[in-house]
């Protein structure tokens, strides 16, 4: 499947987007704030050609983290398509949305319909 074809499934929800932490093998703390270049009007990448290069934290959504990466929500385009294939092989984490620091912000479970 061609690479434009492949990213023309995105929903744009961002979540990918989000900063994460991912503490031991279980619980992964999505800190509910946007990349630096993540426009939330648009719903795009500002720097989306150059993403790789200009940020260190930024991946490929590939089919490989498709199928294997826990932290993509079971509501992203690309986990979706995973699952209608049978191929989604990602171990199941825990998913908490801080808000604040990790030490002392508030805390919640991230509804089961997006993790």
């Amino acid at each position: 499947m061609a690479r434009v074809k492949w990213e023309e499934r995105c929903h744009r929800c961002g979540l990918c987007c989000h900063e994460k932490v991912i503490i031991g093998d279980q619980v992964i703390y999505d800190l509910d704030a946007y990349c630096e270049y993540y426009d939330v009007k648009t719903h795009r990448c500002t720097i989306y050609l150059e993403r790789l290069e200009k940020s260190a934290r930024c991946q490929r959504v590939n089919r490989f983290r498709a199928m294997f990466a826990s932290y993509l929500p079971e509501s992203c385009a690309y986990v979706q398509w995973a699952r209608s294939h049978h191929i989604r092989f990602a171990p199941k984490r825990h998913i908490r949305l801080a808000r604040g620091d990790l030490n002392g912000g508030e805390e919640e479970d991230i509804p089961a319909s997006l993790n």
